[in-house]
């Protein structure tokens, strides 16, 4: 199943895809966010990249809390969702832009251009624990609730 997934944030948003077999995870773009006009773009983006699935990072505290900015990802989401008719799954994103920091800084991406890939990192390292979660639990992501 090729998952889509996105780094939900107020200014802009980190897109990675996985590979029909969900083995790995990659990074593709960082886009403005720009309410409509980004939507209409991932909607096209969805079915130019058949994508059979969405998967939007959940902002959360250590706590496990929802952050002030969970409800704006959980809308953007479910409009999402609700405009290409694919099944959504949200996921906890917490340490993922952490995680992908130390990924791109690993990889000698020099830090004034991690800055400009970071989104689009997290939003892969938040697909990976995605694909890892589908493979080791073994559930159908229709059953899977996050």
């Amino acid at each position: 199943m090729r998952w889509l997934s996105i780094d939900h944030g107020t200014k802009k948003i980190g897109l990675a895809f996985c590979d029909e077999l969900e083995m790995l995870a990659s990074p593709y773009e960082v886009w403005p966010m720009e309410g409509e006009t980004t939507l209409h773009k991932l909607v096209k983006l969805t079915k130019t990249e058949c994508v059979q699935g969405l998967l939007v990072g959940l902002p959360r505290h250590k706590d496990g809390v929802e952050s002030a900015t969970a409800p704006l990802a959980r809308l953007f989401g479910e409009d999402l969702a609700a405009r290409t008719g694919l099944p959504l799954r949200f996921l906890d994103e917490h340490l993922t832009s952490m995680e992908a920091e130390r990924l791109l800084a690993q990889r000698g991406v020099k830090a004034k251009d991690r800055k400009a890939k970071l989104d689009a990192a997290a939003a892969a390292v938040l697909l990976q624990e995605w694909l890892e979660v589908r493979q080791n639990k073994r559930i159908p992501a229709d059953r899977l609730e996050l």
